[in-house]
């Protein structure tokens, strides 16, 4: 499989006052092309710093990290700015759909930001996932699972190399939460690599990998 993320290395650290303080210490961590990875680990363990690297929101460490065969290190903020919005989505707890917008169109937002994006590729997404009949719904209008659901297809909207989600049901039911675990598998068995970080152990066991994240080091957990 073709590896979407190969990272040697990867250490963190903040200062506070005079002390410093390691978040991450020497990871190492690959994910390829439509696998499924789930990061479990308690609160403050460096899970969502971790995340934050990988989706190039973080870019102070030490470390080697490769997206899509690149060297992080080697690109400016303007060409990952574009790497980001071209190849990695992602999907956070809570789902920031516009209010004012319909599902389809929240949907589409991200193509909108990218310009010169296949029309109609949303009203695909929708149709494919089971969600058609939301689309001209607004936010308002829907339940929880829908939102998060919707949130989910606005991520994949660009078609993405790379879905990062950070505790996509921590605000969810387990009826709902089963629901956008299975679009999660949807999209990873689609060939999209699927980094999701979770308190559910039962959200967990859908990955075909699990790793824990403990004292800011990555330790294999069990396999599918």
């Amino acid at each position: 499989m073709d590896k979407i993320v190969e990272i040697s290395g990867l250490s963190k650290a903040y200062t506070q006052g005079h002390e410093q303080i390691l978040v991450l210490e020497g990871l190492d961590f690959h994910i390829s092309k439509g696998e499924f990875v789930s990061i479990v680990g308690p609160s403050g363990s460096g899970k969502s710093t971790f995340l934050n690297i990988i989706g190039l929101l973080d870019d102070v460490y030490s470390g080697e990290v490769r997206l899509f065969g690149k060297r992080l290190e080697d690109l400016d903020e303007a060409r990952k700015a574009v790497l980001r919005l071209k190849n990695i989505g992602f999907v956070f707890q809570f789902d920031s759909l516009l209010p004012e917008f319909t599902v389809l169109e929240n949907i589409e937002m991200p193509a909108r930001v990218l310009g010169g994006a296949k029309a109609g590729r949303g009203l695909e997404l929708l149709r494919r996932f089971g969600l058609e009949d939301i689309a001209k719904k607004f936010p308002m209008e829907i339940s929880g699972g829908e939102k998060q659901r919707a949130a989910l297809l606005r991520a994949l909207r660009n078609a993405p190399a790379l879905l990062i989600a950070d505790e996509p049901t921590g605000n969810l039911d387990r009826h709902n939460s089963g629901a956008v675990m299975d679009d999660l598998r949807r999209a990873a068995d689609g060939g999209t690599a699927v980094l999701m970080v979770t308190h559910n152990e039962e959200a967990a066991r859908r990955a075909d990998r699990i790793l824990k994240m403990a004292g800011g080091k990555l330790f294999k957990e069990g396999t599918k």
